[in-house]
């Protein structure tokens, strides 16, 4: 029981400094996009055919690339980061090609996770490691102590 204390509380302190390291690695690997409520992909085939620029704007300006998310699906003002999609999922405009969208359908129970989240947690599960490391802590302290030998008697004193 010792060694498997032990073990749990080496691991659960590894584990909580390894979370952040962790963190900044799936923030490294997120894929900035506009997430859309997505349209049904013949709808999106007859939008793309009858799209009209908007007058007098640029290619750049937010007034086209809101134009062009209304073709795809419903229209957000920022990006969000996400991890852990498909590069199949992310949908980039014939439109406006710089831009990234993500379709989503939340009435089919799609979430992408966002890194905002991951970041929210972390600290959140690093506490938590800590808390298990420190109580397997404590009981490794407690078994070891209570498994050493007590020290011999004393010897008797001799009869005078």
């Amino acid at each position: 029981m010792q060694k498997l204390l032990m073990v749990g509380w080496v691991a659960c302190f590894l584990l909580a400094l390894l979370t952040y390291p962790v963190v900044g690695i799936l923030a490294g690997g997120a894929v900035e996009a506009y997430i859309i409520a997505a349209k049904d992909p013949s709808v999106i085939s007859v939008d793309e055919e009858i799209f009209e620029a908007p007058k007098g704007v640029a290619k750049d300006s937010k007034a086209y690339r809101d134009a062009v998310m209304r073709v795809y699906g419903s229209q957000t003002d920022e990006p969000t980061k996400v991890v852990f999609v498909c590069k199949e999922k992310f949908l980039q405009p014939k439109l406006l090609p710089g831009l990234m969208l993500l379709p989503v359908d939340k009435q089919k129970g799609e979430n992408p996770l966002q890194l905002k989240t991951v970041y929210f947690f972390a600290p959140k599960i690093m506490l938590g490691f800590s808390v298990a490391g420190f109580i397997c802590t404590i009981a490794w302290i407690v078994m070891r102590r209570k498994s050493m030998p007590s020290p011999p008697a004393a010897p008797a004193a001799p009869a005078a």
